[in-house]
């Protein structure tokens, strides 16, 4: 079964005889009698009645009539659909971002996004992961890179891109700077500081450390992660963070210490469950999911 076979049937269908329909659609007569005959004969039914005048469908004719319609209709409306790619040249999008996306690689999908497609205006929100759902529901922003897990508050789509282990930074001179691996119990009586991400993601900190025993005495949270470093730096007190992140801001006066318990932390993109969102919200939520992350981002 070929597509303009059904093409012609439609016709033949709508103008009621084989030379008005061939006349319409620009073919000989005997083309297109030729091929309904060859649609027939691969169906094994009649699908007209052929009088002097009109051509009338069977009853077999009658239902195989919604199926090429249906199928012609789907082919025209995916065409359609693929016009609004190769046609596409202006358009905004309003992205929600944490803080941290600069260490995540985020920064680098989103300026490969706008060079991919200049025309799209591309706008930046910077809010922890809580602020960033609610603005997402309150359609302020389009979608969001957020960090999980996250408040089960909103009714979103949330697609993972970015599994991280939980480490902890420390300060050089620490007992443990130097330990390549350590139970988090063990750190049980220190000041903790932590990068203000989601109360989600600070509630599962918390409960990894109840689960080994403790409750975290957590004394000071921040946006900034260099002003974490440095706090660390000083012997405030010692960090918990994504290992991508620590990797980046480490410096000689500090450490980083892997942790026996398996705690992870994951990036990704969130948007409302619309099911056709705008055609700028869908191209870039298309490029990211098919986006390659490097390990070392």
């Amino acid at each position: 079964m070929e597509l303009h076979q059904l093409e012609y049937f439609l016709a033949v269908e709508k103008y009621g005889t084989f030379s008005a329909a061939a006349l319409e659609i620009n073919v000989s007569q005997s083309s297109l009698s030729q091929q309904i005959r060859k649609l027939e004969d691969e169906l094994g039914v009649k699908l007209f009645i052929r009088g002097a005048r009109l051509a009338k469908l069977t009853p077999a004719g009658e239902e195989f009539f919604t199926y090429a319609r249906r199928i012609i209709t789907e082919i025209q409306n995916s065409r359609y659909a693929m016009q609004e790619y190769t046609n596409f040249h202006k358009g905004h999008i309003k992205i929600g971002v944490i803080p941290t996306i600069g260490y995540l690689g985020i920064h680098r999908l989103i300026l490969r996004f706008s060079r991919l497609y200049p025309g799209i205006e591309v706008d930046m929100c910077e809010a922890n992961t809580d602020d960033l759902l609610l603005f997402l529901n309150q359609k302020k922003i389009q979608v969001a890179f957020i960090t999980s897990p996250y408040s089960d508050e909103f009714h979103v789509d949330f697609h993972p891109l970015i599994d991280d282990d939980i480490v902890l930074l420390v300060p050089i001179g620490h007992r443990y700077a130097n330990e390549s691996i350590v139970y988090i119990s063990e750190f049980s009586n220190e000041k903790f500081l932590m990068i203000k991400s989601s109360s989600g993601w600070r509630d599962s900190l918390v409960k990894a450390c109840n689960d080994c025993g403790f409750t975290p005495n957590v004394i000071l949270t921040t946006s900034s992660v260099e002003l974490l470093r440095n706090f660390v730096e000083e012997g405030v007190g010692v960090a918990l963070m994504g290992q991508r992140i620590a990797k980046q801001i480490t410096t000689p006066r500090t450490s980083i210490v892997q942790l026996k318990q398996d705690i992870k932390r994951q990036n990704g993109l969130v948007m409302l469950p619309i099911r056709r969102p705008p055609l700028a919200t869908r191209l870039f939520r298309d490029f990211v999911l098919q986006y390659e992350f490097d390990e070392e981002e």
